[in-house]
């Protein structure tokens, strides 16, 4: 269904005070980016190196911070909505616009859906087709799972959780609260320990006996791996808020800090402690045992074979202070 905003609708949702002359019958249909701009849609704009792109526009609508608002009297001819954050306000016009994008509204168990007698299931919940449902699983108020999904035996699933299809949560694995899984994940598989024996005839498989905790709000993208941990008594953690991006590997007893966000194809090996606020960008492995410190910022592919400290960013290979790579890889390029 088609969403509309007047202007001052647009602005009171955001919290702005709105900048420009307008005419109240403009209706605002939803989002778009400054440099594609489309009639009737809410641009936004960070930084001042789009004050150029504004030049080029003709009666545009866009949300621009406080600290941009000398851009409005440069550019007369738009109308701006200003506002104190303006990444968090494009996020709320989002959730206006096109949360029924994402919204599942199923209720109830598919005819092919297989679920044990001992499972309880809450209110509002979905399980979609050709769900298998093992016993004494937990699933909370609103939860949605799609087709095709796998929820092992004493799996715990908290409220109004999203699991998207063709998902598998191995045993004794605990999610939490507004969860999103996302497709092709797996949860709780045997982490990755072989070990040869003393006369190198054959590789033996460490059988795996803990499980993965997963807290509140967060989201698993589609296609990653979660170990579970070694030791009965062990789990492998993941705090809440954490973001992971498509095909990250996350290996057994890791520990992952509230609000971490992890980009794709990341890998994170056993035993790996990461802090809160971190920021792993795409292709980094981070080597097993070592310690990631809060709000460190580890760049792209870098490889971290040793501790990181808080508030430190790293790249490269071996990953070391940034500025130090830098130096490093100068000088190898003038020596070449």
């Amino acid at each position: 269904m088609l969403k509309q905003l007047s202007i001052s609708a647009l602005a009171e949702i955001v919290e702005g005070r709105i900048v420009g002359s307008f005419s109240q019958d403009i209706e605002i249909t939803g989002t778009c980016a400054v440099d594609r701009y489309t009639s009737n849609k809410v641009a936004f704009v960070r930084n001042e190196k789009y004050g150029e792109l504004l030049s080029q526009l003709q009666e545009a609508i866009v949300l621009i911070p406080e600290s941009l608002a000398g851009l409005c009297s440069r550019y007369p001819q738009n109308i701006y909505i200003v506002v104190e954050d303006v990444v968090s306000s494009l996020m709320d016009l989002q959730d206006f616009f096109y949360e029924d994008q994402t919204a599942v509204t199923e209720q109830g168990i598919s005819s092919t859906a297989k679920v044990d007698q001992s499972a309880r299931i809450g209110k509002q919940v979905y399980i979609g087709e050709n769900v298998c449902i093992g016993k004494n699983v937990l699933i909370g108020d609103g939860t949605k799972v799609m087709h095709n999904c796998c929820i092992a035996d004493s799996v715990t699933i908290g409220n109004d959780t999203h699991i998207y299809p063709g998902t598998c949560i191995y045993k004794n694995c605990q999610i939490g609260n507004h969860c999103i899984i996302h497709s092709g994940v797996r949860i709780g598989r045997d982490g990755f320990r072989f070990e040869q024996d003393i006369e190198h005839r054959k590789v033996r498989k460490m059988i795996s006996a803990g499980r993965v905790i997963i807290g509140d709000r967060v989201e698993v993208g589609a296609n990653c791996t979660i170990d579970r941990a070694t030791f009965e008594n062990d789990a492998t953690t993941i705090f809440d808020d954490v973001k992971l991006a498509d095909q990250a590997h996350i290996g057994h007893n890791a520990s992952i800090g509230a609000r971490t966000c992890i980009a794709v194809q990341t890998c994170v090996s056993g035993s790996a402690r990461i802090g809160e606020d971190v920021w792993v960008a795409p292709g980094v492995t981070i080597s097993d045992n070592v310690k990631i410190g809060d709000r460190a910022r580890l760049l792209l592919n870098a490889v971290v074979a040793y501790d990181v400290p808080e508030d430190e960013i790293v790249s490269g290979f071996y990953a070391m202070p940034h500025k130090r790579w830098k130096q490093v890889y100068k000088k190898l390029k003038d020596e070449i």
